[in-house]
This record gives C-alpha cells, sequence and structure tokens, in this order.
C-alpha cells in the first residue's frame, strides 16, 4: 500500500481525534491566525508550501512565498512565488518588514546562513516569525537534520543578531508522548501490510486506539500544570537588532 495513499485518507480526519496527527493539527488553524496577526508590511514566507498563511493575512500585507524547487514541485506540487534556497535569499538588503519561517529551519543543512541571510533582508526592527519541532519523528527525509531545544534556538538566535520578543512551546508532555505512540503504531501497522503480515490485521483496532489515546492525553493536559519539559514544538518571535 502506498504511503502517499495512507496520508490522503487520512487527511479529511486531522481535525478529529482518529488522526495520528491530531493534537498537532487541531490547532494548525489557529496557529495560523495567530502569526498573521504578528505580521504586517512586506510578508516574506520562505517554505511556503500551498501558501496557506496568505488567506488569513489582511489585504494591504504585501505576501511574498517562497520555496526550494525541488520541495515545491517533486514534493508538495505548489507554486511559490519566488523558487529559492532559503541559505541564500534572492532579495535586496533591507527589503522586507516581515519573515516568516514555519517548520523549514530544520530542513536546511545551515540553519545559521539562513538566520543571517533573514536578518539581512529584514528592515531595521524587522521581525522573524520562527517555528520548529522539537519533539518529533524524521520526516521529509533526507531533507530533516536537525532539533533544537528552546535554549538550542536563543543561542541560534541571538548568534545571528536577534532580540527575543516571546517564544510558546507547543504540546505538554502527555500530548507528546501520545503524538508518538500514536505516530509509531500507525507507522509500524503500514510497515506490517506493506509486508503482508499477519499482524496487519491489528489495522482494525487502529482507530480506536488513536482515539483513546488522544482523547485521555488531551484530558489529562487540561487538567495536569503548564510544563515545558518535553513539548513537541517551538514559536519564536525575533527581532532584528
Amino acid at each position: 500500500m502506498d504511503l502517499s495513499l495512507i496520508r490522503r485518507w487520512l487527511n479529511p480526519l486531522q481535525r478529529t481525534p482518529l488522526h495520528p496527527q491530531w493534537l498537532i493539527f487541531r490547532r494548525q488553524q489557529t496557529n495560523l491566525v495567530e502569526v498573521a496577526q504578528l505580521v504586517g508590511g512586506v510578508v516574506l514566507d520562505i517554505g511556503c508550501a500551498a501558501k496557506p498563511l496568505k488567506k488569513y493575512l489582511p489585504s494591504h500585507v504585501r505576501y511574498f512565498g517562497l520555496d526550494y524547487y525541488q520541495t515545491a514541485v517533486e514534493w508538495y506540487r505548489s507554486t511559490p512565488d519566488l523558487f529559492a534556497d532559503a541559505q541564500a535569499l534572492p532579495l535586496r538588503d533591507v527589503s522586507v518588514d516581515c519573515v516568516v519561517l514555519l517548520d523549514v529551519l530544520e530542513h536546511l543543512p545551515r540553519p545559521e546562513v539562513c538566520m543571517r541571510e533573514i536578518r539581512r533582508v529584514l528592515r531595521p526592527g524587522g521581525k522573524l516569525v520562527l517555528q520548529v519541532p522539537f519533539i518529533y519523528p524524521i520526516h521529509d527525509a533526507p531533507l530533516d537534520f536537525y532539533r533544537w531545544t528552546r535554549f538550542g534556538l536563543e543561542a541560534l538566535a541571538e548568534g545571528a543578531g536577534f532580540c527575543i520578543e516571546d517564544e510558546v512551546a507547543f504540546g505538554q508532555p502527555l500530548e507528546s508522548a501520545c503524538l508518538l505512540v500514536n505516530i509509531a503504531l500507525s507507522k509500524t501497522v503500514i510497515n506490517w501490510i506493506h509486508r503482508r503480515h499477519v499482524a496487519a490485521i491489528f489495522i482494525l483496532l487502529l482507530p480506536f486506539l488513536i482515539f483513546f489515546s488522544n482523547v485521555v492525553s488531551w484530558a489529562a493536559a487540561k487538567l495536569a500544570p503548564k510544563d515545558t519539559m518535553m513539548p513537541f514544538g517551538y514559536r519564536l518571535i525575533l527581532v532584528k537588532k
């Protein structure tokens, strides 16, 4: 069974507890709305994919989506406004008000170069909205290179000449653990299906296990004190010094 076919089957379930990554996808739209409220002027969206952020921006914002050719054409079949490498931006110095970098930095072999390039194109006081995963499996292989703690991100940002305006950790420990369990269960069953193993019959139980895991961890996380020990991702708001 083709993995891309399974993903297409699961897509309609993204906003339901039946999806293995519901704990991430359930706030995907909220996250885009929040990011849209943080930016203005000329906005550069690096790694824009299908440009989901654009529809949440006010009409007066000048939006440009940029993506790597291989990623856009061969993987996501999307059409950015610019094809380019995030580590060598084809833009003039101090020409952009805000840069958005959502779940992209971990896919760059030289993230510090990308950060310097972003600083170069930003105007004085310009803003970078940076989001990365932390506790999350390898994805988009082989272009998946890094995971940062909060402290690693702070060091990376300050080394590139940014001040930290705000930072948010996504996911309570139980939610991050549940996310990994759901993905591991799903991947194991998919592997059994590929190998035509008798254990592939567990696909019949998988929706119930995922639903139960999602609901219990979400409810327990609501009752638990706030804890940023093991989030599944971070978002930082950075300002060019």
